[in-house]
């Protein structure tokens, strides 16, 4: 298992897809994959037990709000991997 800290983004545009899961809520959670993707300010988890299919291949988006703090995430630069 791979912790990754996500980057804090500004607000994304209106057009933009934002997931917004609930306090207490995980906005991916996937059933065997390798990484837990936490906010990058206040470290909650916002997507656990993801593999690189279900993050870049499922349903996109942008970016998450974290339920906590509320400040929007984008991956990692360097896990895009362009296929």
């Amino acid at each position: 298992m791979s912790q990754k800290e996500m980057r804090v983004v500004p607000r994304p545009p209106a057009e933009a897809i934002v997931l917004e899961p609930e306090a207490g809520k995980l906005a991916l959670e996937g059933t065997d994959g390798p990484d837990t993707y936490r906010c990058g300010a206040c470290k909650t988890r916002l997507m656990d037990k993801v593999g690189h299919m279900e993050v870049f291949h499922g349903e996109p988006f942008d970016a998450v709000k974290c339920p906590k703090c509320g400040k929007y995430n984008a991956l990692p630069e360097d896990d895009h991997h362009h296929h």
